[in-house]
C-alpha cells in the first residue's frame, strides 16, 4: 500500500475563499491595455490627408470691465485649422507633444529650469515672448537683496520670474518683474489695522536680531535697529521696465472685438512675482497671465491687495501688441473699495452660502468695485 502512495501524483485542490487574492489576467490584460494606448498617444502623428473641422471651443470672451476672465486655463486652441500669415517659431529644442489631430506643436506653460535660458517661450512675426518660471528665493538670495531693500521684504517673492516683450527690430522691450515692482513702492503706507503698531515692532526686532548677527556696528545705543517708514501693503506704483519704447497717452482703448474672435490660443502662461498675507490680516499679491494668438497677444499683471475689514484695492496693466503693424497699447487702471461695502454687496446678491469665498476672488472683485483712475497709452 506504501508502494502505491508514493506513486500517486499530488493533487492541487481548487483555491477556496480563505486563499489570499491574487491579480486576475483580465487585470493585467487591462494595464497593458492601458500602457498602449498611453504609449501610441505620444508617437507623432501621420500627416493630416485633409483639412481639420474646427471642433475647438472659442476663447472665452472679455468684457469691458475686466479682462481677466478672458484667460483659459490651457492651451486648448491647438486644435484650430490656422488661416493667417503669422510667423511662428519655438525653441528648435522643443519637446512639447504634438497634437494627435493636425500634428502642431501644443505649448503648455513652461515649466521652471535652471540655468535661465536666454531664449524666447515663443515667438510671432516681429516679437520675442518670454516668459521664466522659478522657484521661491532661498535664503542666500534674498540675503543679497539687503543693500538694495531698507524695509522688511513679501513673505514670497518670486524674484527669478518675469514676463518680457520683445521687438526683435527695434531692441524695443517692455518686461514685468518682481523686483522691479518692490523698487516703486511708496515711502509710507496709511492704511492700518487694528494692532498696526505691535506689528511693525515685532518686524523691528526680527530685522534687529538679524543685524545683530550680521554687524553689530548697525544698532543703535538701544540694542535696537531703527525700521525706516515703510508702505506694509506692498502697493507697487509700477507699470513695467521699459526699454526702447515710448509711449503717449491716448483716448482709444485696447481692441476688445478683436480680442472676442474666436482665434486660436498659441500660447498661454500665468505666474505670481511675489505675495504676503500681512500677518493674517489679508493678501497682497502682483502676479501676470498672458495670452498669444497668431494676430495679438494680451498681457494682464495686476496687483490685488485686500485688508480684512479695511479695504480692496486692484492695480492692473494690461499690454496688448498687434502683431500685425507692431501696435503696442498699455492700459492701466485703479481700483479701490471699502472692504464692509463690498461685503455687503455679496451678501445682497446671495451668491453662495459664504459670500467671504468671493472677496478671496480677484476677477470677481475687479468687476464689482469702481474705477478710480484709468489711462491708455501707445507707442504709435
Amino acid at each position: 500500500m506504501s508502494d502505491n502512495n508514493e506513486n500517486k501524483q499530488p493533487v492541487f485542490n481548487k483555491p477556496t475563499q480563505r486563499a489570499s487574492p491574487g491579480i486576475h489576467a483580465v487585470h493585467v490584460n487591462s494595464a497593458r491595455e492601458m500602457v498602449k494606448l498611453h504609449t501610441s498617444g505620444r508617437r507623432p502623428p501621420a500627416p493630416a490627408t485633409s483639412a481639420m473641422p474646427n471642433t475647438s471651443r472659442p476663447a472665452p470672451t472679455p468684457t469691458a470691465s475686466s479682462m481677466a476672465s478672458s484667460f483659459p486655463s490651457t492651451p486648448s486652441s491647438t486644435h484650430y485649422h490656422l488661416q493667417h500669415n503669422s510667423k511662428i517659431s519655438v525653441p528648435s529644442d522643443c519637446k512639447n507633444p504634438q497634437c494627435a489631430h493636425c500634428g502642431k506643436v501644443v505649448i503648455p506653460a513652461p515649466q521652471s529650469s535652471f540655468p535661465i535660458q536666454d531664449v524666447p517661450s515663443i515667438t510671432v512675426n516681429n516679437w520675442n515672448i518670454y516668459t521664466i518660471k522659478k522657484p521661491i528665493l532661498n535664503s542666500q538670495e534674498l540675503d543679497s537683496l539687503e543693500s538694495r531693500y531698507e524695509f522688511p521684504l513679501p513673505e514670497m517673492i518670486f524674484g527669478n520670474n518675469l514676463v518680457k516683450l520683445v521687438n526683435k527690430p527695434t531692441g524695443g522691450s517692455i518686461e514685468f518683474n518682481a523686483l522691479d515692482a518692490l523698487d516703486s513702492l511708496d515711502d509710507e503706507s496709511h492704511l492700518k489695522v487694528s494692532y498696526h503698531e505691535s506689528w511693525l515692532e515685532s518686524r523691528r526686532k526680527r530685522q534687529a536680531k538679524s543685524k545683530i548677527e550680521k554687524d553689530i556696528s548697525d544698532l543703535t545705543e538701544n540694542n535696537d535697529v531703527v525700521l525706516k517708514p515703510y508702505d506694509w501693503t506692498y502697493s507697487p506704483n509700477y507699470t513695467g521696465t521699459v526699454r526702447n519704447l515710448e509711449f503717449k497717452e491716448t483716448d482709444e482703448d485696447i481692441p476688445i472685438e478683436k480680442l472676442k474672435r474666436p482665434d486660436p490660443i498659441l500660447f498661454f502662461d500665468e505666474s505670481i512675482l511675489f505675495e504676503d498675507e500681512l500677518a493674517d490680516n489679508g493678501i497682497s499679491m502682483l502676479s501676470y497671465k498672458i495670452r498669444v494668438m497668431p494676430s495679438c497677444l494680451l498681457l494682464l499683471v495686476r496687483f490685488f491687495l485686500r485688508i480684512d475689514n479695511v479695504i480692496f484695492r486692484v492695480r492692473d496693466t494690461r499690454v496688448f501688441i498687434d502683431f500685425e503693424n507692431d501696435l503696442v497699447m498699455r492700459e492701466i487702471k485703479l481700483q479701490e473699495f471699502p472692504y464692509d461695502d463690498l461685503l455687503k454687496k455679496a451678501t445682497m446678491a446671495k451668491i453662495g452660502n459664504d459670500p467671504k469665498k468671493f472677496l478671496r476672488d480677484s476677477d470677481w472683485v475687479s468687476a464689482n468695485i469702481p474705477v478710480i483712475s484709468k489711462v491708455v497709452e501707445t507707442n504709435k
